[in-house]
């Protein structure tokens, strides 16, 4: 049975890619039939990721207010510590404490809310907001309302905004896994989308508020979203391993906005 539906679904993916190529042309097309096909893909697997083995916890087990205060209280006692060890508890807060409050909350393309769970969020204010809860210094509408290239520019803090655009998505991925460490970085994708990009023993995962299914916040593999994998360009910043951007966190000096 599950073998015919997938087989009748791969067929209407076919032919939804067809109506889109007649019906848009060009790269508008050749961007939603590489979601259909992802998404058809994706019903030949099974998601078998154990979050376990790879240290990231979906669900909170404190309240909101006491994580973000932790964090932000974190930095006075990191000033003395190495940048490693500071990166190192920069993503813990972010990646397992502040971020999974936001699970599940809606994705609106005008949505900024400022309550995890509560009201709908846009994929620009998920990473604004929760940056913003954790103590970084910024105006979270200003940030959330630039191009990726500039938000990316913006928290690289005159760091390095590493640029990927590949032929393939295959050869994306490689690429990315190649260019970035372990940690938690900022991805924006295109000139539409962002998100966190978070790697962790060689596996990347997209941490954003998705406007596709499940239509709000969600973690997923990278090489398994649809989202992910329909984009060419990808703007990078690596925030658990840029010292220039640690340390607007740590001194909590006011991080600069670049663009409009």
């Amino acid at each position: 049975m599950r073998t015919a539906f997938v087989l009748f679904s791969l067929l209407l993916a076919g032919v939804a890619a067809l109506v889109l190529v007649k019906k848009y042309g060009g790269t508008k097309a050749a961007f939603y039939a590489k979601i259909i096909a992802k998404q058809a893909e994706n019903l030949l697997q099974s998601d078998t990721v154990n979050w376990a083995d790879f240290d990231i916890n979906l669900k909170p087990t404190e309240p909101y207010n006491v994580v973000c205060q932790r964090a932000k209280n974190k930095r006075r006692q990191l000033t003395s510590q190495g940048m490693d060890k500071v990166g190192s508890a920069f993503e813990t807060a972010l990646l397992n404490e502040v971020i999974p409050h936001w699970y599940g909350t809606e994705w609106d393309f005008y949505g900024h809310t400022d309550t995890p769970g509560q009201g709908k969020v846009a994929c620009g204010y998920f990473v604004s907001t929760t940056l913003q809860h954790l103590g970084l210094n910024l105006n979270r509408y200003h940030l959330a309302q630039q191009t990726p290239q500039n938000e990316a520019m913006s928290l690289a803090a005159g760091g390095e905004v590493i640029e990927i655009s590949g032929k393939s998505t295959a050869e994306n991925l490689t690429n990315i896994k190649a260019a970035i460490g372990d940690g938690i970085c900022f991805v924006g994708l295109g000139g539409s989308h962002v998100g966190f990009l978070v790697k962790r023993k060689g596996v990347l995962f997209f941490a954003h508020s998705s406007y596709l299914s499940p239509g709000a916040v969600t973690i997923e593999l990278a090489e398994k979203s649809p989202v992910f994998c329909a984009y060419d360009h990808y703007y990078i910043v690596e925030l658990s391993n840029n010292r220039a951007f640690l340390k607007k966190w740590l001194n909590n000096e006011q991080l600069t906005v670049i663009g409009r």
